[in-house]
């Protein structure tokens, strides 16, 4: 009985050591489901000769020419996922703005970005999520009156990097990118062809991100799975608008938001902004994580801390609605 006792003890220490630390550092509990007018659909679409998931919602009374807003996962997520991270708040917008979300799902959980040293199967295969993308957008401007010039793409890390692709080689197929918590990829680390035109973009990123590192640098998921190196965030923001043609001094930069109780945290803006140049802004978290910052839902400790007191989602949202692009062909 000594000998048992002996070995349960500990082994009961170490399990609840290990639920402490899950509970701690791992557990997020779901937000609730706000109400919302319609539900979300599923479906699929072949493209290259693989079935692709994606998840719609349209809200119950969709103006007609609706905008049309892309929310991609991050890294080994799913759709179920995003839509948790964001804590359902692009639901909500569309229900009182009048756009559709559509949720595309990665390949084998991942998207097939710019960055060379990436390994997943998204980017080995070569997947066309820039094809797939673009069959989205005219799927549902066929089948839902959707307007195919007012598509835009908010992405959450590896989709926030798909995004960065698109504005790279493809900036007229969207009307502006999202990118949050991903930064471009360094010279080095780069496997696009860049077209060198300008297309608006915003990038929301924290400083205390332990995956993207917000001032450069490699990026890892937490020390293994390498993705290679990234610039910082002003560099990546400062990229875009050059490619618009600003001027280094024309950045206007201002702090939106602040936590009344902690110093350390806040949101700064710099933004690029002149009447027929398109917008670029960078959203700094200070004190944020790898994470979208609202309200909703508090994220994992693991991905570092979470600013609910900034709503991300609106933010991202009011960005798309004052880009005005011009007609162009598809």
């Amino acid at each position: 009985m000594k000998t048992t006792r002996k070995v349960l003890i500990p082994l009961l220490l170490l399990a609840a050591l290990v639920a402490g630390l899950y509970g701690y550092f791992l557990y997020a509990p779901k937000p609730a489901l706000p109400v919302l007018s319609a539900a979300l659909q599923h479906k699929r679409i072949e493209l290259g000769g693989l079935q692709r998931d994606y998840a719609s919602y349209i809200p119950a009374k969709l103006p007609a020419n609706a905008p049309l807003v892309f929310v991609l996962h991050g890294s080994l997520q799913t759709i179920d996922d995003i839509r948790t991270f964001s804590a359902y708040e692009f639901e909500r917008l569309a229900d009182q703005h009048g756009f559709i979300v559509v949720y595309p799902q990665g390949f084998e959980k991942n998207w097939n970005d710019c960055r060379r040293t990436a390994d997943y199967p998204a980017r080995t295969q070569n997947i066309d999520d820039k094809g797939l993308i673009a069959a989205l957008i005219q799927r549902f401007a066929s089948q839902h009156g959707a307007d195919p010039q007012r598509a835009f793409l908010a992405g959450y890390s590896n989709g926030g990097q798909l995004g960065l692709r698109i504005a790279l080689e493809n900036p007229t197929l969207l009307a502006g990118v999202a990118a949050f918590a991903a930064n471009l990829p360094s010279d080095d680390n780069l496997d696009c062809q860049a077209s060198g035109q300008p297309v608006p973009v915003l990038l929301m990123n924290g400083t205390r991100d332990p995956i993207n590192p917000y001032n450069g640098g490699v990026v890892t998921l937490f020390g293994v799975g390498n993705r290679g190196t990234v610039r910082s965030a002003y560099e990546s923001a400062l990229y875009f608008a050059n490619l618009a043609g600003y001027p280094r001094d024309a950045v206007h930069s201002s702090v939106v938001w602040s936590e009344p109780t902690r110093r350390d945290q806040r949101v700064s803006l710099d933004q690029w902004q002149a009447s027929g140049q398109p917008e670029v802004a960078l959203y700094s978290v200070i004190g944020g994580g790898h994470l979208l910052p609202q309200a909703g839902f508090r994220a994992p400790r693991l991905l570092g801390p979470t600013l609910s007191g900034f709503d991300g989602p609106q933010v991202i949202w009011d960005f798309f609605a004052r880009q005005r692009p011009a007609p162009a062909s598809r």
